[in-house]
């Protein structure tokens, strides 16, 4: 499941009748390339480039029920969700979410310079009078939002919760190959405003169609995906977080003879809690995720989050979490999310004082 790393419009948005075609290098994970090299097949989504209109994305400021759009809502004890982002495009497109992996799939989303292709999980149960957690999940290197929603089990954990997710399609070129070598440009710089804004657009258009607790919205990434999350929550974006969790990610880098990249640290205003995953010392694919997320949880915690430390014994590989009875495999991971919202102060956390739930992984520990 979560493993690999390292080794390019229309005016309304298409949700297909079945999933796209993909060809990931999921499974095995000595099926997920060497250091991050080579193809793997991808094909799903669409590329190419499109123009809309402009509007307005951005909500008010008040007092009241929480999870409206813009400043002041809700009880906070000191962090609160900055102005929506006004989507690139002006009027959002249309989106139509769905409970399951085939009828999420939304196409032909024309988001700066780029036409995306992302998924939109939403429960069955949803009828728009509750405010819903939003979760944003960034895919693993060589496989596709619908890896995610497949391996994560996302289908049964958003009607158990229940939240929305947006999954977000890697970029392709207009040949179908990928825009970036790993996915995601957390090394590729040159990409990073356009995936920036790609991100903004998501949230913009997410927000003003369904009903959103602005105090909980999430992100998580695994391997190329987590070195993508961990790298967007150095940037300003973070400050709509609530909560961050990277599993097998962190602040990578490579060496060539003196030369490669490094990714920095960069503190923000808002100072999420945070689960930093790795599979211990031989956490290694192109890049020590150990090293790389060793360094993201000192960085954090030097710049005063509460992070979760979680190193588990498997490598590169899907974490060894055993979900309590009747819940999904990844309970964990979401219940530290929904436990901490904005509400909760920057640095604070519920688990501090009450401990980990009693189904939390042996090998995950709380700050000193």
């Amino acid at each position: 499941m979560f493993l690999v790393v390292l080794a390019c419009a229309a005016s309304a948005c298409t949700t297909s009748a079945g999933p796209q075609g993909e060809g990931e290098g999921e499974g095995d994970p000595s099926a997920e390339g060497e250091e991050g090299e080579g193809e793997a097949g991808e094909g799903e989504g669409e590329a190419g480039e499109g123009e809309g209109g402009e509007g307005e994305g951005e909500g008010g400021e008040g007092e009241g029920e929480q999870g409206g759009e813009g400043e002041g809502e809700g009880d906070h004890a000191g962090r609160i969700p900055p102005a929506l982002p006004t989507y690139s495009h002006g009027t959002c497109p249309t989106l139509v979410g769905g409970a399951t992996s085939a009828s999420s799939v939304v196409t032909g989303f024309a988001t700066g310079d780029q036409v995306r292709s992302f998924r939109l999980l939403v429960p069955a149960s949803y009828d728009g009078t509750q405010r819903y957690a939003l979760m944003f999940a960034w895919h693993w290197l060589n496989a596709s939002s619908s890896s995610f929603v497949d391996q994560g089990e996302l289908e049964s954990a958003i009607e158990e919760y229940p939240f929305i997710i947006v999954l977000p399609d890697k970029r392709l070129n207009a040949n179908g190959s990928k825009a970036y070598q790993f996915d995601w440009p957390f090394a590729e710089t040159w990409g990073t405003e356009s995936e920036l804004v790609f991100f903004d657009d998501l949230l913009a258009c997410v927000n003003e169609q369904f009903s959103v607790d602005r105090d909980r919205v999430y992100g998580i990434g695994v391997s190329a995906g987590a070195l993508w999350v961990s790298y967007l929550s150095t940037t300003a974006r973070a400050n709509h977080l609530a909560a961050v969790e990277s599993l097998s990610g962190g602040l990578g880098s490579l060496g060539f003879g003196g030369a490669g990249w490094q990714m920095e640290y960069a503190p923000q205003p808002n100072k999420f809690p945070a689960i930093v995953l790795w599979g211990g010392d031989s956490d290694w694919l192109g890049l020590s995720f150990r090293d790389a997320s060793v360094a993201y949880r000192d960085a954090l915690r030097a710049d005063a989050h509460f992070v979760v430390e979680c190193v588990h014994d498997a490598g590169h590989a899907v974490p060894p979490i055993d979900p309590p009875p009747g819940q999904t495999r990844f309970s964990f991971l979401w219940e530290f999310m929904l436990d901490h919202p904005m509400g909760v102060a920057g640095g604070a956390s519920p688990w501090r004082n009450a401990g980990m739930p009693s189904f939390a992984p042996s090998w995950c520990s709380l700050p000193p």
